[in-house]
């Protein structure tokens, strides 16, 4: 599942001063910093929930079609 934010950033900081721990990925085409992975068209963070689901929060870069 993946949450639309405005200021993906400020969500992260948000989270993580709540205990929420992001995921980190270093894969070709696919690194995170401080997790978060900045694409040409969004910028997007995952953790996981206390049942283990992948999560994610994501920042459109460009409108949305």
């Amino acid at each position: 599942m993946a949450f639309v934010v405005e200021d993906l950033e400020s969500e992260v900081e948000e989270l993580k001063s709540r205990g929420v721990v992001f995921e980190d990925y270093d894969l070709p085409g696919l690194k995170t910093v401080e997790g978060i992975v900045h694409r040409p068209a969004l910028k997007a963070a995952w953790f996981k929930d206390t049942d283990g689901n992948l999560l994610a929060i994501m920042q459109p870069i460009e409108p949305l079609h």
